[in-house]
This record gives structure tokens, sequence and C-alpha cells, in this order.
């Protein structure tokens, strides 16, 4: 980052673009397997399996998994039906990007510690003004779930 006139260079906006076009559909998607009602435990664990998570732990009635793909490190644990908590924390180009979803709401912000605050602020912005219904699977997300690898 050019920290004497704290402007993003070309490199640091296209990685922020092709991050939010990544967390996007895939926090969605995260969300929405966690959310479902009528889902047995062996089906949660294929889903997130198709997400490229790894399983952790698992316990009677109780989940923990993570991933780390394109800069960002996911933790999830899954308590059942509707409850969860879903932790999102950016690491080297998007340290200082956190996340957090429970079946009761988001907490998301930049870190202002981390030293990277104009990238991680720029990645939330972002991430808010597009993390709505509905939302566009982006060709990003698509060649993710596809291939399965990181690309950032």
């Amino acid at each position: 980052m050019n920290h004497s006139s704290k402007t993003l260079n070309i490199i640091e906006k296209n990685n922020i673009n092709h991050a939010v076009d990544f967390l996007v559909p895939y926090v969605h998607s995260i969300v929405e397997i966690s959310s479902e009602v009528n889902v047995t435990h062996d089906l949660f664990k294929e889903n997130l399996l198709n997400l490229y998570f790894n399983i952790d732990s698992d316990e009677i009635g109780r989940i923990e998994a993570s991933a780390t793909h394109n800069k960002f490190n996911f933790s999830l644990l899954y308590t059942g039906t509707r409850s969860f908590v879903l932790k999102i924390s950016g690491y080297d180009n998007f340290d200082g990007f956190l996340y957090m979803e429970t079946n009761k709401g988001m907490n998301i912000h930049d870190d202002m510690n981390s030293g990277n605050e104009l990238v991680s602020n720029q990645i939330v912005n972002q991430f808010l003004k597009l993390y709505k219904s509905p939302y566009l699977v982006t060709d990003i997300y698509k060649k993710f779930i596809t291939n399965g690898e990181s690309f950032i």
C-alpha cells in the first residue's frame, strides 16, 4: 500500500475486488447451509466439505470446521439447526478484515491496529454494499467452487 498518499494502487484495488467477489457468495453459501431447517448432520457435513471446509471436530450435536482460502481464515461452529458462529479474518494483504456472523446477526469491521486500515476498510465497505439479497454469483466464486483453489 502507498502509505504516503493513503490511496490504493491498482494491484490492491484488483485484489480487493477479487476478494469481495469471492467473499460475498461464499459467505452467503456458508450461512445458507448453516441456517437450513431440515438438514441431517451428515448432509450438513457434506455441504461443508463441498465448500472446501475441513471438519476439525464432530461431537454429538456440535461441529467445528475451518478453511483457509484467498488470504482469509474461516472458522465455523455449528451446534444444530440455525445455531452457528462464523468467523472470518483476513491475513497478509487483507490483514485487519474481521467478520463474524451468528444466527442472530453479523458484526464486521476493520482492525485499526493492523497497519492495513485502508485495504481492510475498503473490503468492509464493498462487502457491506454487496452482501444483500439478491447477490450475484460471480465468475470468481464459480471458478473457486469448481476447482477449490485459492487465487489471490
